[in-house]
């Protein structure tokens, strides 16, 4: 029998029915065809539950039992410079399944300057944790420049500088990782950085990187690192 688990922007509090959107209603009743009284698995930012699906005039759930809570995902952002729609959509995808505390789409001297649609990314982000069984909401943020992210850094969130000309190999530098508490992982255009982006980062403390000798793509590159580091952090 398939496990359903949903996420609720609502907080989950035992035995307070919550009503679901149509949404969730499509899924649960057409796709996988609950039937009323089945168990479900429904889960907000701090725990997750075991609820009871109520299909009564109005479509709810209605938690039972907390399964877990307090899911640990160490402090790690993932900056990326904009590559197209359908790579941008993957990356958002397998790295919120790993584990990421916040996705940073960045728009770089190389990079793609469309528009992307957060509140569609931040939709995939979601099923991917829904079936993955992590609980960890990623915060997506906004199309913004590089400057402006650097501009006001905060020093005690190490930079880690994906860098295509060389640098050291991530598994050679455990030492560094236990250094600190929070973490970015930069992760470049197609084509690479440019002079003009590696600039910005001269009066910043970084920790430059080599993903080996193969060249990756941008999506490639951001999930390849990013099981690296959740490997080395953990």
């Amino acid at each position: 029998m398939s496990r359903i688990r949903i996420y609720l922007e609502t907080k989950i509090i035992k035995d307070q029915k919550i009503l679901l959107n149509s949404d969730h209603i499509h899924y649960i009743k057409n796709v996988m065809r609950k039937k009323n009284g089945e168990i479900i698995m429904a889960f907000d930012r701090k725990s997750e539950w075991k609820c009871i699906l109520l299909l009564e005039e109005k479509i709810s759930i209605k938690p039972i039992k907390k399964l877990r809570s307090n899911f640990y995902v160490p402090d790690v952002w993932v900056c990326f410079s904009l590559v197209k729609k359908k790579n941008v959509n993957y990356l958002v995808e397998k790295i919120s399944e790993i584990g990421v505390k916040k996705i940073l789409p960045l728009t770089t001297e190389y990079s793609e300057k469309k528009g992307f649609n957060v509140n569609r990314l931040k939709k995939i982000s979601i099923e991917a944790i829904e079936q993955s069984n992590s609980i960890e909401i990623p915060d997506i943020t906004q199309v913004q420049s590089i400057e402006n992210l650097l501009k006001n850094w905060d020093v005690d969130r190490m930079i880690f500088f994906c860098d295509e000309t060389g640098g050291k190999k991530i598994f050679d530098s455990k030492d560094i990782f236990n250094q600190y508490q929070k973490y970015a992982l930069f992760i470049g255009p197609i084509g690479g950085w440019s002079l003009n982006d590696r600039k910005l980062f001269n009066d910043l403390k970084i920790h430059k990187f080599s993903l080996g000798e193969n060249i990756l793509k941008a999506d490639t590159a951001a999930i390849y690192a990013l099981s690296c580091f959740r490997a080395l952090i953990e």
